[in-house]
């Protein structure tokens, strides 16, 4: 049994860097491509209206290219795609058709974040109607005499942790070209069932060359480790990781992520259901829906305040979700805390709400009071002295203008914690997403009654 008491309270989203619009008239010489290696495919690549130079005269052969960038022009060599109208998110056209064909996106367009790797994924899987490791998109390449490599025509030649430039990106598109007068229209229904280019069953070698290192390493319950990409809070997600294999995935964030059923983030729950269809055998908690698909245990949390809709999505190898009880210890109590802080701000961050900023006082506060609840054996924000969650703040020396506080007890973990906390309708929900609280702690503790015990306390200065 889990539980949730009625909260209480007192008085980013990433944008891509467009590509700069065409003209029609183009100049095809630049202040820096004079002699440059590349100087007739900035040529073709101007004259066919997928690049333009810069006000000042220059193409900057060496910029670093974006995911969204490279997308576009992938998509415009082919004709493809209309650019979008002036307003909104130039970038949607281009990822609503790759996503469309299920191309293994990463939505990561942070300044020099795309991968050599990444090109070479969304390039054979565009080319070809069909899924590919990194590896062996990059030995598509090299064999068709797309890329020659940086160094040498191998796979580690090719250096798959480089970043793109402008110039290598479209020497890729006319080589491209070359090879093949149009994209497959295949629908990848495998790479869609991949996160972030990882499925379930993947090497630790694998994962870390498609995402490089992780934001940290968490214990877990089950008994793997959770490899953990914050993304900025946009793409946050988890891999769980035994005996060097991906045995679990989860996230919150990537809409083009799905099951071999085709159910994915943002889909709702009725439409999940036909699509699972009734040989599944599932139960439907408060927050979520859980079944098994072949050799997998599956749970979609749902948003009950907003048509049911899914807004998280954990998969697991069988074998793994049926561990026996967790060896609870010191670093998996923090690994929890560390969850429950990233979950809030990958929640805020998809709203485009501010992310919050981790608090050290208000988790110690939050942590001494979970601690207090499993001691002395209550569930309640005003502890058995009296004290309430803002006496308490105080007390470790918090000064603040508006606070509030979560807390609940039973889950198994922290993900389903907070999608607890997600579907209250005691004032859990509007804490998460307020806008007005900018900084926030969190605590836990083990044992008890219920298990685990947890607790948020947010404020703002």
């Amino acid at each position: 049994m889990a539980l949730i008491k009625s909260s209480l309270s007192a008085a980013l989203i990433m944008a891509a860097v467009p590509i700069p619009a065409h003209t029609a008239a183009a100049p095809l010489s630049f202040t820096d491509t004079a002699g440059h290696w590349a100087g007739e495919y900035i040529s073709w690549a101007v004259e066919q209206h997928l690049a333009q130079g810069y006000a000042d005269g220059s193409f900057r052969p060496n910029k670093l290219v974006t995911e969204a960038e490279f997308l576009a022009m992938l998509l415009r060599a082919y004709g493809l795609v209309s650019d979008a109208k002036a307003g909104g998110d130039w970038s949607q056209p281009y990822y609503a058709y790759a996503d469309s064909h299920g191309w293994p996106l990463f939505y990561d367009n942070d300044g020099g974040s795309f991968r050599r790797g990444q090109a070479a994924l969304l390039l054979a899987s565009a080319a070809n109607g069909k899924a590919y490791s990194e590896q062996g998109a990059i030995e598509w390449l090299l064999s068709e005499r797309i890329s020659n490599g940086r160094t040498s025509a191998t796979v580690g030649g090719y250096e798959p942790d480089g970043k793109l430039t402008r110039a290598e990106a479209l020497t890729f598109f006319y080589n491209l070209k070359l090879h093949k007068d149009s994209l497959s229209t295949a629908t990848i229904a495998e790479t869609g069932t991949s996160l972030g280019g990882v499925a379930l069953g993947d090497s630790l070698q694998e994962m870390t060359r498609s995402l490089g290192k992780p934001s940290r390493i968490d214990p877990s319950e089950y008994g793997f480790a959770w490899y953990v990409y914050t993304g900025g809070y946009s793409n946050y997600s988890m891999y769980g990781v035994l005996d060097n294999r991906v045995t679990a995935l989860f996230s919150g964030s990537s809409g083009s992520w799905r099951t071999s059923d085709g159910v994915s983030v943002g889909m709702t729950l009725a439409e999940a259901k036909k699509r699972v269809g009734t040989a599944a055998k599932g139960r439907t908690e408060d927050d979520y829906f859980a079944y098994a698909a072949g050799s997998e245990q599956i749970a979609l949390f749902v948003d009950r305040h907003d048509n049911d809709k899914i807004i998280g999505m954990l998969r697991m190898d069988a074998s793994a979700a049926t561990s026996s009880k967790p060896a609870y210890s010191a670093k998996l109590q923090s690994a929890y805390e560390q969850q429950l802080f990233d979950l809030a701000n990958a929640e805020r961050s998809s709203r485009g709400i501010p992310a919050l900023s981790w608090d050290k006082p208000a988790s110690a506060s939050a942590r001494k009071h979970s601690a207090d609840m499993m001691k002395r054996d209550f569930f309640d924000h005003a502890n058995p002295d009296g004290l309430s969650p803002f006496a308490r703040m105080k007390n470790e020396g918090i000064r603040y203008s508006s606070a509030a506080e979560n807390i609940a007890a039973g889950y198994r973990n922290a993900i389903y914690a907070h999608y607890g906390w997600m579907n209250s309708e005691s004032g859990h929900r509007e804490s998460l997403l307020s806008a007005k609280y900018t900084r926030l702690g969190t605590g836990t503790a083990f044992g008890g009654s219920y298990d685990t015990y947890y607790t948020q306390n947010f404020y703002a200065p």
